[in-house]
């Protein structure tokens, strides 16, 4: 079903535009500090400059203009990580950087080849086959949920950005919120053990939790950290510049109608990360801390031409 609904916005591009045009009114509203802490109460306690009611916020081109606003994309190298088939790539391209690379831990071949312009590289991102400072801004979308390791993909980051480069992510659901382990359920993935949770996902049979759910975890590839977590990790290489929490509408309503779960669930797990969808971030690496790769560079830099 999901998969049939992202085609269906595919292919109805105006719609999908005007939504989009209303995202600034939503976002304006949202981050009242009266509506928010009216529908959830505990962000009283958490960090951050802007909070989306809706989860991720579905809004690229808002936040490629305050990437643009703090990085002049027309003279830039950008990284783009776990790039998948490339869905993400065209507005980066749209902005005729000097040199676009893109990795992903799966090869794509046919989809790669539909960006020329782009070099592409299957790559570990916690080991990042690239030299020292060879970017000015790295990002991703959809990603740091996937890396069991953040903390060795946050400092490779900060290794190969330029001083005073940007790093933009935006990613989610998180692991411990409402469906955070890609399927259309609730709160099983918490309560399963892992082989308890592939075999629900397997004997459900839906498409879209095997292609998504089932396969990012036999894979091992949920990070299954929290905010908090996610936030700690980033400081410790990284200065904030500015983050964005994403709200989950689904979980305010599993908790509103199924109380007697709810409890069940905050007597082990804590309500902000079981209402938490996601986060987006933009980061300068710390002056003066950006690490070198043991052992010397990396010998790929961001103007070579990479192949899968």
């Amino acid at each position: 079903m999901l998969r049939q609904l992202k085609q269906a916005a595919k292919r109805n591009g105006a719609l999908v535009r005007a939504v989009r045009a209303t995202y600034p009114a939503i976002a304006w509203a949202s981050n009242r500090r009266a509506v928010y802490m009216r529908v959830a109460p505990y962000l009283a306690g958490m960090e951050f400059d802007e909070v989306r009611l809706g989860g991720r916020g579905n809004e690229p081109e808002a936040y490629l203009r305050r990437t643009a606003r703090m990085l002049p994309l027309r003279d830039a190298d950008v990284l783009v990580l776990g790039a998948g088939r490339g869905g993400e790539l065209t507005l980066w391209e749209q902005q005729r950087p000097r040199s676009i690379v893109a990795t992903d831990f799966f090869a794509h071949g046919d989809a790669w080849r539909a960006h020329p312009q782009t070099g592409f590289a299957r790559m570990d991102v916690r080991d990042l086959g690239f030299a020292d400072r060879s970017f000015d801004l790295v990002a991703s979308t959809a990603l740091l949920e996937h890396v069991d390791g953040v903390e060795e993909l946050v400092r490779e980051m900060a290794r190969v950005l330029r001083p005073g480069g940007v790093a933009f992510h935006n990613f989610g659901p998180l692991y411990h919120t409402y469906a955070g382990a890609h399927y259309v359920g609730a709160y099983e993935h918490l309560v399963m053990s892992d082989d308890e949770f592939d075999r629900y996902l397997t004997e459900r049979d839906l498409p879209y939790e095997l292609e998504e759910g089932r396969h990012w975890l036999r894979n091992g590839m949920f990070s299954r950290l929290r905010y908090d977590d996610y936030l700690a990790i980033f400081r410790r290489h990284f200065d904030l510049e500015h983050v964005v929490l994403g709200v989950s509408q689904e979980a305010l309503r599993f908790r509103r109608r199924q109380p007697a779960q709810w409890r069940a669930l905050t007597r082990r797990y804590a309500e902000k990360d079981l209402l938490t969808f996601s986060m987006t971030v933009w980061m300068r690496p710390k002056a003066g801390q950006q690490q070198a790769r043991p052992g010397g560079p990396g010998a790929i830099v961001a103007r070579e031409r990479l192949t899968a």
